[in-house]
């Protein structure tokens, strides 16, 4: 099992683009929904789930909330 400092490590490998998609995944959108919050394609979206699932090292969604559900997205900071 990997400390939340080896998985941090392993979140910040994820593009920009990703982490938007790592995000909502985490958050339980579906792939359709990922898609259509990012403005891209269905298979772009599977696509950035294939890359998220092989950085960090697993193999569902389920594995991906278990193991990065503390990672909330971060908040913007006010003016």
């Amino acid at each position: 099992m990997l400390s939340d400092k080896e998985k941090l490590g392993l979140a910040e490998s994820l593009t920009p683009r990703e982490k938007d998609a790592f995000f909502l995944l985490l958050e339980g959108y579906t792939l359709k929904e990922t898609a259509a919050q990012m403005g891209i394609g269905y298979s772009t979206a599977n696509t950035y789930q294939t890359a998220i699932y092989r950085k960090l090292h697993v193999n569902s969604r389920a594995e991906l909330i278990i193991n990065y559900r503390s990672f909330g997205r971060p908040q913007a900071k006010e003016p």
